[in-house]
């Protein structure tokens, strides 16, 4: 385990997405127009035309599940933070959804549009996360 600490700006920003909003691009947008260096996110919601997916350990790949449908965002997580010496934010988001029947889906939110709105709560942190690549996996990990 390797950890550092980072400084709390004591900032919230309260986002209102609005129907035919496309979440990720919609937070990448938000974070660059308002200079967030880093900071963690939550959110309810209603969404459609979802992506979510899946990190397959043996083929180190996402398995990606497309979901047409309205369903209801029971918990939206993630955090802001940025690939090493590039300056485009890094939205990772994870998402549980259920639908009409109440049956539940989650992972790894790639793509959602709203359907009636996302309410979302981004808490900011002062210093800039960074991702380096980590060869292991093929992914961007938080740099230690």
């Amino acid at each position: 385990m390797k950890f550092y600490e980072v400084s709390m700006d004591k900032k919230a920003v309260v986002v209102r997405m609005d129907r035919d909003d496309e979440v990720i691009s919609s937070l990448e947008l938000l974070v660059g127009k308002l200079g967030i260096e880093s900071g963690f996110f939550y959110g309810i919601g209603a969404v459609k035309d979802v992506v979510i997916s899946y990190f397959d350990l043996q083929s180190k790949s996402y398995i990606d599940k497309e979901m047409k449908e309205e369903l209801e965002v029971v918990s939206l997580i993630g955090n802001i933070s940025y690939i090493y010496g590039e300056s485009k934010p890094v939205i990772h988001a994870h998402i549980s959804l259920s639908d009409r029947e109440m049956r539940l889906f989650g992972g790894h939110l790639k793509r959602a549009v709203v359907s009636v709105t996302l309410e979302v709560v981004i808490f900011t942190i002062s210093d800039r996360i960074e991702r380096v690549k980590d060869n292991d996996f093929g992914l961007f990990l938080w740099k230690p």
